[in-house]
């Protein structure tokens, strides 16, 4: 047979490397922790809720944060060229830091290019800088329309400076990366805009529930991209498809207005610093937004402080529950597990029975132990006569046992006890709903 491999272009090694090399840096950077003046444009605020309370990450390639890059460097060029046309540029503050904006306790930030004096036009005047770079397409609607009908989040983000520093003035500076042409316009302060930009900023800050969608479908064009589609429609691989589990995303937490860009956890009564955030606690309990198969239809509070959610399926009315309690699936568990997963007897029973998790699965755990070949399979059923088997046979109470061992994992679900030397391990089949007990051979 022809090799056919030689027909298609095949990519350098080294410009692989260098991919990967910007891909690791770029997905290296921690989450920037504020709402952005250079995304409050966005049209969808339900994109911006889950971006603030960390519940999406962009996926970039290496080659795509190396564009990102080339933006960087083309501000270099713009800097110098609108020095050399006379005009007095400041990129950076007087402790050499980029010139940043605040606003609602610090939640709401952003930093901007830079200020500059001269400007043709309105050489009096400072103006806000904005650089930014174009493919072809986008540099052409540009100067059709203009930059507030082209690129709205680009003229929210300065309209958001101007409110901030209280200049009434914005270049918007756009290079052409196909041909080098360069676009100018002046932007002019609209206060009526921006004080709506930061109506908005706020709401998005301070909302415990999540905001409307902007359609009602799922292939709509300004969806299908979208970072957070999963995890907006209910449609993930897991209950919960987060990045990572944040204190952002929990019903005790919440962001004060106060300065600092503080945010405290109500249960706990403590400030959480940016680095606490990432680590959370056991009492971690999911805002119901979050899970949009399913609504919270009761919550409960036990009296050693432990709670829980009970939630329903929106398509087939099936309850259950999220929290610490017993028989409670957690928040790793909900970010591990599909949703389906969450009403399958065989996995309720064992978390019933065992106190299981459905995580942290160890695939060489317990079961070469005892191999169905070299063990006394003592008992065999459902899953559900489990506890009811090991009574009969042992006279025991497996519930108030304590374990040696567990396994857990999707397939099945098993825990080790010992007593008089010999090893016994309780077995349910989670895809089955069927159970085990065996016995290790001495």
């Amino acid at each position: 047979m022809a090799d056919v491999t030689k027909y298609f272009p095949q990519e350098s090694p080294i410009v692989t490397a260098i991919y990967v090399a910007y891909k690791q840096r770029g997905d290296a950077e921690s989450n920037r922790g504020y709402l952005g003046a250079s995304v409050i444009g966005h049209s969808c605020e339900r994109y911006l809720w889950y971006t603030f309370r960390v519940c999406c990450k962009e996926d970039f390639p290496g080659r795509i944060y190396r564009l990102f890059e080339t933006g960087d460097l083309e501000e270099i060029r713009m800097v110098k060229d609108l020095r050399d046309i006379g005009c007095t540029v400041h990129e950076t503050d007087e402790h050499g830091n980029q010139f940043a904006v605040y606003a609602l306790g610090g939640h709401f930030s952003g930093h901007m290019d830079g200020v500059a004096l001269g400007i043709p036009g309105a050489e009096k005047t400072w103006h806000v800088l904005e650089f930014k770079t174009h493919n072809a397409k986008s540099f052409a609607k540009l100067k059709k329309d203009g930059v507030q009908a082209s690129k709205p989040q680009h003229y929210a983000q300065m309209q958001a400076y101007m409110h901030e520093t209280g200049m009434k003035r914005a270049l918007y500076l756009a290079c052409n990366k196909n041909t080098d042409e360069l676009y100018a316009e002046r932007v002019h302060y609209d206060k009526n805009f921006a004080l709506n930009l930061m109506t908005k900023a706020e709401r998005i800050i301070t909302a415990t529930a999540v905001p409307e969608r902007i359609t009602t479908r799922q292939d709509w064009w300004e969806c299908k991209f979208c970072s957070a589609h999963s995890l907006c429609w209910g449609i993930g691989e897991t209950a919960l498809p987060v990045p990572s589990i944040n204190c952002r995303q929990c019903c005790h937490a919440g962001p004060k207005l106060d300065g600092q860009a503080r945010w405290v956890c109500d249960k706990h009564q403590r400030s959480l610093s940016k680095r606490d955030q990432v680590k959370c606690c056991d009492d971690h309990l999911v805002l119901p937004g979050l899970l949009s198969f399913a609504g919270p239809t009761d919550y409960k509070k036990e009296p050693n402080g432990n709670e829980y959610i009970e939630f329903t399926n929106n398509v087939d009315g099936q309850k259950w529950r999220h929290g610490n309690s017993a028989g409670c699936f957690g928040t790793n568990e909900l970010r591990t597990i599909p949703a389906s997963a969450l009403t399958n007897q065989a996995i309720t029973t064992a978390k019933d029975l065992f106190g299981a998790k459905t995580i942290d699965f160890h695939p060489d755990g317990i079961l070469p132990r005892y191999p169905a070949e070299d063990s006394r399979i003592i008992w065999e059923g459902n899953a559900s006569k489990l506890a009811d088997a090991w009574l009969d046979t042992y006279n025991e109470d497996i519930i108030q046992l304590t374990p040696a061992s567990k396994c857990e994992g999707f397939n099945y679900k098993a825990v080790e006890f010992t007593a008089d030397g010999r090893g016994r391990v309780a077995i349910i089949w989670t895809k089955t709903r069927k159970a085990e007990i065996r016995e290790g051979i001495e």
